[in-house]
């Protein structure tokens, strides 16, 4: 997993060159899949550009306020990247908070993470959770 671009402004040549380093790695049999983590849309649209192998996922923390991380998303749906978002609830407390979350939960028995996470799932994304309570 590449952790960000080591410019937040761009796909830099440090990254290019760590990308290609990784892949030498995974051709190696070091590891399977690649992924980058907290990309913009420009980074991965720069990443492109450049020709370099497209992820295996994506990672990113993923925002309500902002639609959902839904450029990147799709820009994932389109070329077969899975987008990974993490920190759905962190991220997101007043979504777990609204009303319409709320009424889904009473109709449906399931918690508010559990709901936030299917929303999740309906739009694209694999939820990534760090939590240890089975019933999120």
């Amino acid at each position: 997993m590449l952790h960000g671009p080591a410019s937040g402004h761009g796909w830099s040549e440090d990254d290019a060159k760590t990308w290609a380093a990784m892949v030498k790695e995974r051709d190696a049999g070091r590891t399977r899949l690649l992924g980058v983590s907290n990309v913009s849309l420009r980074h991965l649209e720069q990443m492109a550009t450049t020709g370099a192998e497209a992820p295996a996922f994506v990672q990113n923390r993923c925002f309500a306020r902002v639609g959902w991380d839904r450029a990147v998303r799709a820009f994932c749906a389109e070329r077969g990247i899975v987008y990974q978002g993490f920190s759905l609830l962190t991220a997101n407390p007043e979504v777990l908070q609204h009303p319409l979350v709320g009424r889904i939960t009473a109709r449906t028995k399931a918690t508010r993470p559990q709901v936030v996470f299917r929303f999740a799932q309906a739009v694209g994304m694999l939820p990534l959770t760090g939590t240890s309570d089975p019933s999120t």
